[in-house]
């Protein structure tokens, strides 16, 4: 009996876990279940993006096709977080009647649009610009909340468009990884085309 004492002993001994080897596991533990919540995100992230630029591709060429049929001549507002489609009557840019799909739109939280415009090659003789659809001289007299709206992107009614390019991501309150964008660019005619994502500025696979 005392000799099996020992032996059981020695058994146990060899079958446990230190305190160090327990810590190590819960370390090691705890940095795979953050990588993968970092994956997930990154994924989450990217996917909203593309679901976002898509649905604003389809909604402009639907207005272009819009604007063909019915020979109205639209126009695309565009905000920090939300965009919208109007319709010129003679006089100023106001809703488009009985389309929702025109109606303002606001992105998911967190998400942010630029649109650029400067940077490409407008060619006025072809298209026209703003001053074609500038309000009367009487309305800048009006006060600053009066102020008419000029939309950043036309939309002919005989189906031109003036170029741009508009970009959807994350602003920096979300603390990604890496900076995800999906762009949206449009050249003087219907389809747009819907690029990404860019990594760091980088288009991914390119």
């Amino acid at each position: 009996m005392k000799r099996c004492t020992p032996c059981r002993y020695q058994q146990n001994q060899v079958t446990g876990f230190t305190l160090i080897e327990v810590l190590l596991v819960i370390v090691v533990v705890g940095l795979m279940v953050a990588a993968v919540q970092f994956s997930f995100v990154g994924n989450k992230a990217e996917s909203e993006l593309q679901t976002e630029s898509l649905r604003f591709a389809g909604i402009f060429e639907t207005a272009a096709e819009y604007g063909l049929l019915n020979n109205v001549q639209l126009g695309l507002v565009v905000k920090e977080n939300s965009y919208e489609f109007l319709g010129y009557d003679g006089t100023q840019w106001v809703a488009v009647p009985d389309n929702p799909a025109f109606e303002p739109y606001e992105l998911p939280e967190g998400m942010v649009l630029q649109v650029e415009l400067e940077d490409l090659p407008i060619e006025e003789q072809s298209l026209y610009n703003r001053d074609t659809f500038a309000p009367e001289e009487e309305s800048f007299l009006a006060s600053e909340d009066e102020k008419p709206i000029i939309p950043h992107v036309y939309i002919l009614s005989g189906g031109d468009i003036t170029p741009f390019s508009l970009t959807i991501y994350y602003s920096d309150q979300f603390d990604l990884d890496e900076d995800i964008s999906y762009r949206v660019d449009g050249n003087y005619t219907t389809p747009v085309t819907v690029t990404g994502p860019y990594i760091n500025g980088e288009l991914a696979g390119g």
